[in-house]
């Protein structure tokens, strides 16, 4: 496709979640999820993915959700794509829908691994608990609670690969029916970010009655041991933040005195060899209570996406182009360019990005 960045669809994958059979409470719109492809990839390649139903990219787009996810390009070339993503909607049985969108980034031997079980786990355990529409917030810590003990227990390895996880929930609720007569209060929509490591989600917002004017808020802050609260957390917890080389080089964690794990995160799923040091895949979570009409475009990115693309030009290219893959597939290659200009061996990260156009009335599940 012109972004170069999703392969063409295959059939839904054997993730229970996104069944909807038997499951009177939700309808399905669209899921659209990345695939592992065991074939050696070319660099650049776009990711397989499965859908459920066979259209759900162009629903997706119809709803104004595009996704793109690309392999880079590494001296190996046996290294396959470690990026994944899913992006999934249903509407609720009284009117609204919820939306899931997620991004993962992994990292070590098996990170590919892990960041396909992460985008599978997560899901399945947020939509399996009865709670999610009650305490989303506890459901989603949950949630990464279940899937960092079930990662453990798979049998690729998850001591030295891990994946980071950027999960945006949109919850779009409509107006108790009793009230349906002030057609004022028509429902509320809300935005809840989990998430761990370096992986973003973005939110765009309108700024006065100009409507070229905007504003962008971080909802993740990179878990990295740059950031002073992360790397205090990783000493009280025994853990100690070095470069890799004494005069050069990014930050590490470090078990005390030793030169391993060197690991370039702070909080991750999988890499249980660096929990004794401080590292923690206990996520960061927030809610915001969304503005229709001024809260327009979410954007999840993993770190290929943002390491030279700023929040601010990633959400303006987006809202000046519209969420399309030929929009995100120009910041992808603007990103790309970026990534091997500035490696001294051209290597480029792998590049995942997801933008959604938010609905412009809380009480409209057609946007």
């Amino acid at each position: 496709n012109a972004a170069g960045g999703m392969a063409p669809c295959s059939a839904a994958g054997s993730s229970g979640w996104q069944s909807p059979e038997g499951d009177s409470q939700r309808s399905w719109e669209f899921v659209v999820q990345g695939q592992h492809d065991s074939e050696q990839q070319q660099d650049f390649a776009p990711k397989i993915v499965s859908c459920y139903p066979d259209d759900a990219v162009q629903k997706a787009l119809r709803k104004g959700v595009a996704c793109v996810c690309s392999r880079g390009r590494r001296l190996d070339r046996s290294v396959p794509n470690q990026d994944d993503f899913v992006a999934a909607r249903h509407t609720l049985v009284h009117g609204g829908h919820i939306a899931l969108y997620g991004v993962f980034d992994g990292h070590g031997p098996a990170g590919h691994h892990c960041a396909a079980f992460a985008r599978g786990a997560i899901p399945e355990s947020l939509f399996g608990q009865r709670t999610l529409l009650l305490r989303p917030e506890d459901t989603l810590r949950e949630a990464f609670r279940q899937t960092q003990a079930n990662l453990l227990r798979q049998p690729f390895d998850t001591e030295h690969s891990g994946t980071t996880a950027a999960l945006a929930l949109v919850l779009n609720l409509p107006a108790p029916q009793s009230d349906e007569a002030t057609t004022a209060q028509s429902g509320e929509a809300w935005l809840f970010v989990a998430h761990v490591g370096d992986s973003r989600a973005i939110l765009a917002s309108h700024r006065g009655g100009d409507a070229s004017a905007f504003t962008v808020t971080a909802l993740t802050k990179d878990h990295r041991p740059d950031d002073a609260e992360e790397a205090e957390r990783v000493r009280q917890h025994g853990g100690e933040i070095r470069k890799l080389r004494e005069n050069s080089g990014a930050a590490r964690v470090f078990a005390k005195g030793q030169d391993r794990p060197a690991l370039a995160l702070t909080r991750t799923l999988g890499a249980s060899a660096a929990m004794e040091c401080g590292v923690t895949a206990e996520p960061d979570v927030s809610a915001y209570r969304l503005r229709p009409g001024i809260d327009v475009l979410l954007v999840l990115g993993t770190d290929g996406l943002f390491e030279f693309c700023s929040n601010t030009n990633a959400a303006g290219q987006i809202l000046k182009e519209g969420a399309t893959e030929a929009s995100l597939g120009s910041l992808c290659r603007a990103s790309r360019r970026q990534w091997a200009q500035s490696s001294y061996n051209e290597t480029v990260d792998d590049i995942t990005a997801i933008a959604a156009v938010l609905p412009p009335d809380s009480a409209d599940s057609e946007n």
